[in-house]
């Protein structure tokens, strides 16, 4: 069944909207977006199949750009990281603003998911269904973060395919970080994050943010892993919160 978005007041956009989604992306849906600022005003980039390394990750999003409207860049988890490794080697004159959604530079892995993503992608398969056999007692230690862990645990080998996401991990994920100046600091940028993601290390978001001269932050305060699509009808209100900031509105 499609994803049904939120009730929201639709704004009046003057740039369009190219999202890039996070690791994977089959099956991801953004209706929510489509329902604040119009399906005509928003570009989403899934990464398909052949895009495994980061210099593809790059030209895909490349390729996407409009060419002559003024637009904003979203990008969710790993797509706003990708971002970033774009906007280290180019600048589009039609770019207004980015905005990273539960980013930074690099995400942070834990030794379970190196250990996950290590070796042959079967491995991938072989600890999820280990990890379901283990539901009764993660229960305990995540609590109510569980069900949210375990469905996109699932959904990365059953949407994607393990080998695609083991390819993504270890081509794309493993090398991002490196960004150290952009073309363009002076491009206004908002981070929405929640107040404590476990995929985001601290000094590496201090240090992204320092890498803009103009930025803004919209915490969601919730208890949850890391600030995935779950949370879109909260997104994209903070982000029409910021739309002039942005220059998505006037």
């Amino acid at each position: 069944m499609p994803k049904e978005a939120a009730e929201h007041e639709r704004i009046d956009v003057d740039a369009k909207l190219l999202l890039a989604t996070g690791l994977g992306g089959v099956g991801r849906e953004y209706p929510d977006y489509h329902a604040k600022f119009g399906e005509e005003n928003v570009d989403v980039l899934i990464w398909e199949e052949d895009i495994s390394d980061l210099d593809s990750h790059i030209e895909a999003l490349r390729e996407r750009i409009p060419k002559e409207e003024p637009f904003i860049g979203v990008g969710h988890s790993m797509g706003g990281s990708v971002w970033l490794e774009l906007l280290a080697r180019e600048c589009p004159l039609n770019m207004r603003g980015l905005v990273l959604v539960g980013c930074a530079r690099k995400l942070r892995v834990s030794a379970g998911i190196k250990f996950m993503m290590g070796g042959h992608w079967i491995r991938l398969w072989i600890i999820v269904i280990f990890m379901t056999l283990m539901f009764p007692i993660m229960i305990f230690i995540w609590r109510s973060k569980t069900f949210d862990t375990y469905h996109e645990l699932w959904r990365f080998p059953v949407r994607d395919g393990a080998p695609k996401i083991h390819r993504q991990y270890n081509l794309t994920l493993k090398k991002l970080g490196g960004v150290t100046k952009l073309i363009n600091p002076d491009m206004p940028v908002v981070f929405i994050r929640l107040a404590e993601d476990e995929l985001i290390d601290n000094q590496d978001l201090e240090e992204t943010k320092a890498l803009f001269n103009h930025v803004h932050e919209q915490i969601i305060e919730t208890n949850s892993l890391h600030l995935t699509e779950k949370f879109d009808p909260i997104t994209v209100e903070r982000i029409a919160l910021e739309s002039k900031f942005l220059g998505l509105t006037k």
